[in-house]
């Protein structure tokens, strides 16, 4: 598996997948944070970011997780080196270490975007200090969802030449669990699609927020984490690994 995940770094270190998954990190930050807070924003940052961070997170995730799956699976399109690894490794090895390499990426760019959003709220003056368990859950939280979308998108760029399909299947998916972050009244929509987990487990809710006095009386509350949804999370992750790994073990290359 260590000579596999050296080969990946071998294969991709002239491709910037990295660079490319850094750049997007950046635009997601650069999406939230340059902007003026009035006061009563500044109150209420630290909890304002947990409030708004979920639905920018199943935008900027599922984009991240489309592009960096896509560039790591089609150099082995090209040229049929699928072919050319299974005559010397076990493809459940290769889907292994592709998916392992990937994980590695994404989890690196949540972990590093989570952190900058510590650094920006004492840049902007947040008042008080970081709710550091409330941002560590929210970093699991985080975290659950984007390992499950990636790995359904890793199966499909390994099993699918024409990369469109992965884009085009991406795309829907995370347009149909953004919009199911409008519609809290329906719950079972989040849980039934990965991408609406970044709502389904999100657990801070906005309070007496008007239209003309806007967050002056507002409040950001714990709401509570929905753990059916983690549990159920967790198995759908199990059961996207397992599928997509014997799929690709049968599949014709």
């Amino acid at each position: 598996m260590i000579k596999l995940l050296k080969c990946e770094y071998m294969k991709t270190r002239r491709r910037y997948v990295f660079v490319t998954a850094l750049v997007i990190t950046a635009a997601m930050l650069a999406w939230i944070y340059p902007r003026n807070r009035s006061a009563d924003l500044l109150r209420l940052g630290w909890m304002a970011n947990l409030y708004e961070l979920p639905l920018i997170n199943s935008i900027f995730m599922p984009l991240l997780s489309i592009i960096i799956s896509s560039r790591l699976c089609d150099i082995e399109h090209k040229g049929a080196m699928l072919k050319q690894l299974a005559v010397t490794e076990k493809r459940g090895h290769i889907y292994d270490a592709k998916l392992l390499y990937g994980l590695a990426i994404m989890m690196f760019c949540v972990v590093l975007s989570w952190g900058m959003t510590i650094a920006f709220g004492y840049i902007a003056g947040f008042d008080g200090g970081v709710p550091i368990r409330l941002y560590l859950l929210y970093l699991l939280l985080t975290a659950a969802p984007t390992i499950a979308v990636y790995i359904f998108q890793h199966t499909l760029s390994l099993c699918f030449k024409n990369q469109a399909v992965t884009f085009f299947s991406g795309a829907i998916g995370t347009f149909f669990g953004t919009f199911s972050m409008f519609l809290p009244q329906l719950p079972w929509l989040r849980g039934s699609l990965i991408w609406g987990y970044y709502g389904a487990l999100s657990f801070v809710g906005l309070f007496d927020w008007t239209k003309d006095d806007r967050y002056k009386l507002a409040h950001f509350d714990v709401i509570g984490v929905d753990w059916k949804y983690f549990v159920a999370l967790i198995f759908i992750c199990a059961a996207l690994y397992i599928i997509g790994r014997e799929i690709f073990k049968r599949k014709e290359l």
